[in-house]
C-alpha cells in the first residue's frame, strides 16, 4: 500500500507508468470496471474544490467503489478535542482510502503517518500532485512523449509550480523553465526553507524573453492568487508583466501548447484569447483529471 502524498515519494519509473496505464484505461471502450468493488473512498476538503472532488467522486464510482465526503465543519479534524493522529485512525476503521485538501501540508503527512489506508493528497499550500500527474498525461498523449521537450512555467510559484518541479526533478526527459518575478523567486525561496525542501535556482529566471519561448512547447501558469495564498498589490504588479497573452504565445512555435489547472481568470495570468483559443488544452487537462486519479486509486487500491 502507498500514500499518494508528493510526486517526490515515487521513482521516475513509477511516474512514467501511472501515465501510460492511465491513457491505456481512458482509451477503453467501457469506463466501468469492478476494480473497487465494495471499496469507499473518503473525501475531506477544508479549501474549495471543482474537479477534484468530482473527479475523484466519479473515478471511485466507475471502479466499482463508492466515496462520502466529510464535511470540515462536522468532523474533528485537527479540532482541539482530538488529535490528527486519533481522527486518521477512526477514519481508516470505516473507510479504504481518503483525499483531503487541507491548508497546511504538515497536516497531510501527519495523517499519512498515522493511518492504516491509502492518504491521498487533493492540494495543500505546498503541492498539488494529481493536477501535475494530470498535466503530464495530457502532454505525452499530444506529444507522444516526455523526452525532449521545453516546458515553461510562467507566473507565481504556486503548489501546482512546485509540484512541477518535483516532476523535473525525477528526470522525467523535460526540462524547465520558471519565468517569475524575483521576489516572489525569494519567497519561494523561504517558503523552501520553512518546510526543508531543497531550492533549485538553475531553472528560474526573471523574464520571458524570445530565448525561452522560442523554443518551447508548452506554456503553463496558474491563478495568480492561489487559494490560502495572499498576493500583495505589489507583488500583482510585479505579476502583470506575467500574463500569458497573445504576443507571449507568438513567441513561441505554433505547435506550442498552452496549459491551466483551472479555475482561470481570464485577462489576469491569461488573456482569454489564449485559454480559449486553439493552443489550449484545459480541457483535455480538467478531462484528465478523472483518468489519471482512477489509475492513482487502483495503484493504491493494489
Amino acid at each position: 500500500m502507498k500514500h499518494f502524498i508528493e510526486i517526490n515519494d515515487f521513482s521516475k519509473e513509477e511516474i512514467l507508468k501511472c501515465i501510460d496505464d492511465a491513457i491505456r484505461l481512458k482509451k477503453k471502450s467501457s469506463h466501468l470496471s469492478s476494480i473497487a468493488s465494495g471499496k469507499v473512498l473518503a473525501m475531506i476538503f477544508e479549501k474549495r474544490s471543482t474537479r477534484t472532488r468530482l473527479s475523484f467522486d466519479v473515478a471511485i464510482r466507475q471502479l466499482g467503489g463508492s466515496s462520502i465526503v466529510l464535511d470540515i465543519g462536522d468532523i474533528h479534524l485537527g479540532a482541539g478535542n482530538e488529535s490528527l493522529s486519533d481522527t486518521s485512525k477512526t477514519i481508516a476503521l470505516y473507510v479504504d482510502a481518503l483525499v483531503v485538501r487541507v491548508n497546511n501540508h504538515k497536516n497531510i503527512v501527519e495523517m499519512a503517518r498515522n493511518s492504516s489506508i491509502p492518504i491521498i493528497n487533493g492540494l495543500s499550500n505546498i503541492s498539488h500532485p494529481c493536477q501535475v500527474m494530470a498535466d503530464l498525461m495530457t502532454i505525452k498523449e499530444e506529444k507522444k512523449s516526455l523526452d525532449h521537450l521545453d516546458l515553461v512555467w510562467i507566473g507565481p510559484i504556486t503548489n501546482v509550480a512546485h509540484s512541477w518541479i518535483e516532476a523535473y526533478n525525477k528526470k522525467l526527459g523535460f526540462s524547465l523553465t520558471i519565468c517569475c518575478p524575483e521576489s516572489l523567486q525569494r519567497k519561494y525561496e523561504e517558503k523552501c526553507k520553512l518546510h526543508n525542501i531543497n531550492f533549485n535556482n538553475d531553472i528560474f529566471v526573471s523574464d520571458t524573453s524570445k530565448d525561452i519561448l522560442g523554443k518551447a512547447d508548452v506554456i503553463i501558469t496558474d491563478t495568480w492568487e492561489s487559494m490560502g495564498e495572499k498576493v500583495d498589490k505589489e507583488e500583482l504588479q510585479e505579476l502583470k508583466k506575467f500574463t500569458v497573452s497573445q504576443s507571449i504565445m507568438e513567441m513561441a512555435p505554433s505547435e506550442c501548447l498552452f496549459m491551466h489547472c483551472l479555475p482561470a481568470n481570464r485577462n489576469q495570468e491569461v488573456e482569454a484569447k489564449v485559454i480559449d483559443g486553439p493552443s489550449s488544452r484545459v480541457w483535455q487537462e480538467a478531462e484528465n483529471r478523472l483518468h489519471i486519479q482512477k489509475q492513482i486509486l487502483i495503484e493504491c487500491f493494489n
